[in-house]
C-alpha cells in the first residue's frame, strides 16, 4: 500500500467514525427526550387522578379560590388555582391546587385531618409534584344558582357543581425533533358534594333555579 492509500483510509475511518458518534448522540438525545416525556406523562397522569378525587369530594360551600360569586357569573369561571374544603378520610381538609406560571410547577397539596391516614392534622401533604406544565392550563368552573323565597325574601345561593381540568405539558427541556406539547383534559369532573346539596336545596318549596 502506498501512503497516499494509507492516508485515504484513515480519512474514510475519520469520517465514518464521526458519523457512527454523531448518530449516536441524537440517539442518545432522542432516548433521553422519550424518557423524559413518558415519565412527565406519567406525572401527569398521577395528578390528574389526585385532582379529580379531591374535586368528588369537594365541599358544596369551603371554596376559597376561586371563591363562590355573589351573582351569576356572566362568562365561565376560570383559575389556573383552586382551594376548597374536601370530605376526605373522615375529615374536612383543605386542598389546594396550584400552577406557578413562573416555574411552571404544578402541585396538588392537602392540610388538615383526613389528607392520609396516619398523618395529624396539622401536617400539609403533598399529593402530586410535576415540572414543565404549560402557564396556558386551566380549569373551568361550572357555576349553579338557587333561588328560595320565604316570607318575602329571596336567597340566592350558587355552587360550583362541576370543573373542567385542561393540563398542558411542555415539551421537555432536552429538545429532539418533532417534539409537541401533550394536553391531558377532563370536560366533567362532578363535584358530588355540591352537586347533592344544589339538587337538595332546589327540591325545597318555592326553590327555583338549575342543578
Amino acid at each position: 500500500m502506498t501512503v497516499i492509500e494509507v492516508m485515504l483510509s484513515a480519512i474514510l475511518l475519520v469520517v465514518v467514525l464521526i458519523s457512527v458518534g454523531t448518530t449516536i448522540t441524537v440517539l442518545q438525545k432522542h432516548q433521553v427526550q422519550v424518557n423524559d416525556r413518558t415519565q412527565a406523562l406519567d406525572d401527569l397522569q398521577m395528578a390528574q387522578q389526585a385532582i379529580t378525587r379531591d374535586l368528588h369530594a369537594a365541599s358544596a360551600t369551603g371554596w376559597t379560590t376561586p371563591a363562590l360569586p355573589a351573582s351569576m357569573p356572566s362568562q365561565p369561571v376560570t383559575a389556573t388555582s383552586l382551594s376548597f374544603q374536601a370530605s376526605l378520610g373522615g375529615g374536612s381538609p383543605t386542598v389546594t391546587i396550584s400552577l406557578n406560571t413562573s416555574t411552571h410547577f404544578l402541585t396538588v397539596s392537602c392540610s388538615g385531618a383526613g389528607c392520609r391516614p396516619g398523618v395529624s392534622g396539622s401536617t400539609a401533604v403533598t399529593q402530586a409534584q410535576i415540572a414543565n406544565v404549560d402557564s396556558s392550563s386551566l380549569f373551568t368552573l361550572t357555576t349553579k344558582e338557587v333561588s328560595t323565597t320565604a316570607n318575602s325574601v329571596t336567597t340566592n345561593t350558587f355552587y360550583y357543581t362541576a370543573v373542567s381540568s385542561s393540563l398542558v405539558l411542555d415539551t421537555p427541556k432536552v429538545g429532539a425533533l418533532n417534539a409537541y406539547k401533550t394536553t391531558l383534559a377532563d370536560p366533567t369532573i362532578v363535584v358530588n358534594n355540591a352537586e347533592y346539596a344544589c339538587q337538595t336545596a332546589l327540591g325545597q318549596a318555592g326553590a327555583t333555579g338549575s342543578c
